[in-house]
């Protein structure tokens, strides 16, 4: 806008200083445009071809004002044109430097209008021109190529700031945090919510007879075999040590228990530490539902599942049990 406002000022002053029509028709067209920019920008946030189409259109208006004052032979009018049109490259590659195409077609719109109304009357500065022309131009490219190459590099590190902020730097799986926030974007009108707490069986003495590097290594395997045990969009978790969670969106307790007997016979299999050491655990659950009635967050899913998980140590391990049923338990005891 600020842009916009700009070149139909200039336009507007050479009108008044040389009477032409054209800076009158020029600054109506831009005025106008610049009403069909708004419009456009604020049915989207999210750049189209009309947008593109709008700022190329700019460009050439701004262009031709140049062009027109410098055929004026109008000194002082050719110095405001000029200092109007360099401000204007500088606010594109500042601000559409994510577009370097595009950015480098407004440019070059802009600046060899006035050089090629320029060269016109004093042809004997063109080799001059051609240079600086050739120099312009790979300077700018450099210029967006940067800004654009350091844009990226700081959505790169936000990106990875934000992955790490939510996921288990050992597993790959997503944390606390993550799973809290997996937890909020399910839905809660018509979708049931059900936890698994997983708590592995044996993995102590994995610990204390092999030592930690083969316990991370059951950890990261275990994490594997969960990930290509539940559904594509459930969400598994490392809640620490050899606790994990599953979040799902089942809705059917048998379905539930179903997933919950894949997830021991997969945890049971036998692990291979490397030459030739092998590990055995396994693996307890406990279930939590939540139904529509159900108006806890996820702490109280995880204490309700806690307390199933318990049940099922308690009962032999390898077992899966659900909160609300306490006395059924499925599966095979280790």
């Amino acid at each position: 806008m600020a842009g916009a406002i700009n070149t139909i000022a200039v336009a507007t002053v050479a009108y008044l200083r040389s009477g032409h029509l054209a800076f009158a028709a020029i600054a109506l067209a831009d005025l106008l445009l610049l009403g069909v920019r708004v419009t456009l920008l604020r049915r989207t946030n999210t750049p189209s071809g009309p947008i593109f189409a709008t700022g190329l259109l700019w460009a050439s208006l701004q262009g031709a004002t140049i062009a027109l004052v410098v055929t004026m032979a109008d000194v002082a009018m050719s110095i405001v044109a000029l200092a109007s049109g360099l401000a204007s490259i500088g606010g594109i590659i500042g601000r559409n430097f994510t577009a370097r195409r595009y950015a480098m077609m407004q440019v070059l719109i802009i600046d060899l209008s006035y050089k090629i109304a320029f060269s016109i009357d004093h042809p004997e500065f063109l080799p001059l021109i051609l240079t600086q022309t050739l120099m312009f131009v790979f300077m700018n490219w450099s210029i967006l190529s940067q800004h654009r190459m350091a844009t990226i590099q700081a959505i790169r590190g936000e990106v990875e700031s934000r992955r790490q902020s939510v996921t288990d730097p050992l597993t790959g799986l997503v944390n606390r945090r993550g799973l809290e926030e997996a937890f909020d974007a399910l839905s809660t009108a018509a979708q049931r919510r059900t936890l698994f707490y997983l708590d592995l069986d044996g993995f102590k003495q994995v610990n204390d007879r092999l030592g930690h590097a083969a316990g991370d290594k059951v950890l990261r395997e275990v994490a594997r075999r969960l990930r290509e045990t539940v559904g594509r969009h459930d969400t598994v978790s490392r809640l620490g040590g050899d606790e994990f969670l599953v979040l799902t969106g089942r809705t059917d307790r048998q379905e539930a228990y179903q997933l919950g007997e894949r997830i021991i016979e997969a945890i049971a299999l036998p692990y291979c530490i490397g030459d030739g050491v092998s590990a055995n655990i396994g693996v307890s659950i406990g279930i939590e539902i939540s139904g529509i009635e159900f108006s806890g967050g996820l702490p109280e899913m995880m204490l309700r599942a806690d307390r199933a998980l318990y049940a099922s140590k308690i009962s032999g391990k390898g077992r899966c049990t659900l909160f609300n049923n306490l006395e059924t338990a499925f599966g095979t005891a280790t």
